[in-house]
C-alpha cells in the first residue's frame, strides 16, 4: 500500500500540475462569461462612464494574472499557487461593484423608468463570479498541496 503512495509522490516530479491549471481555466472562463454578460448590455449611458472603463482594465488584469499564475503551478511553485487567493477574493469582491450598482439602478429613459440590469442577469453574473473565485479557491488548494507532497517526498528522498 505505501509503494502505491511513494509512486503517486515520485509521479509528481515527472508531470505538471495540470489540476491546479484546468481550476484556472475554469475561472478564466467564467470571467469571461461575466465580462460578455456585462459589455453585451446597454441601457441608455449607464455604461459609458469610468467605472467601465475601471472594469475592462480588471478583467484584463485579472485574465493576465489567472493565466501567469496557471503557468506557474503546473512547476509547482508556491507562489503562483498562493495568489490564486486574492485572485478568488477579487472575484467575490467584484459583486459589489457593477453588478449590485447595476441591479440596484432604475434610469428614467423616453418616460419610463427602466432597470439597467433584470434579475436574471444579476443572479448570472453573480454566478459566474462565484464560480470563478471557487475555480481560483480551488486551484490554490491543490496546488498548496500538491507542491508541499513535491517538497516533502523530495525531503524525504534526499535524505
Amino acid at each position: 500500500m505505501n509503494g502505491n503512495i511513494d509512486i503517486k509522490k515520485d509521479r509528481l516530479r515527472y508531470t505538471k500540475n495540470s489540476t491546479s491549471a484546468t481550476f484556472a481555466y475554469v475561472a478564466i472562463l467564467f470571467n469571461v462569461f461575466y465580462f460578455v454578460s456585462i459589455y453585451n448590455t446597454d441601457v441608455g449611458n449607464y455604461y459609458y462612464t469610468i467605472d467601465i472603463g475601471i472594469s475592462v482594465i480588471c478583467n484584463l488584469l485579472f485574465l493576465l494574472f489567472t493565466f501567469l499564475c496557471s503557468e506557474g503551478v503546473k512547476g509547482y511553485k508556491m507562489s503562483y499557487s498562493v495568489a490564486f487567493i486574492p485572485l478568488g477574493i477579487f472575484q467575490l469582491v467584484r459583486i459589489f461593484g457593477i453588478p449590485m450598482d447595476a441591479y440596484n439602478t432604475v434610469l428614467h429613459l423616453e418616460g419610463k423608468d427602466v432597470p439597467v440590469m433584470l434579475k436574471d442577469q444579476f443572479i448570472w453574473l453573480i454566478v459566474c463570479l462565484i464560480v470563478s473565485a471557487i475555480a481560483c479557491f480551488a486551484a490554490a488548494a491543490i496546488g498548496i498541496h500538491k507542491t508541499n507532497t513535491l517538497r516533502n517526498y523530495e525531503k524525504q528522498i534526499n535524505a
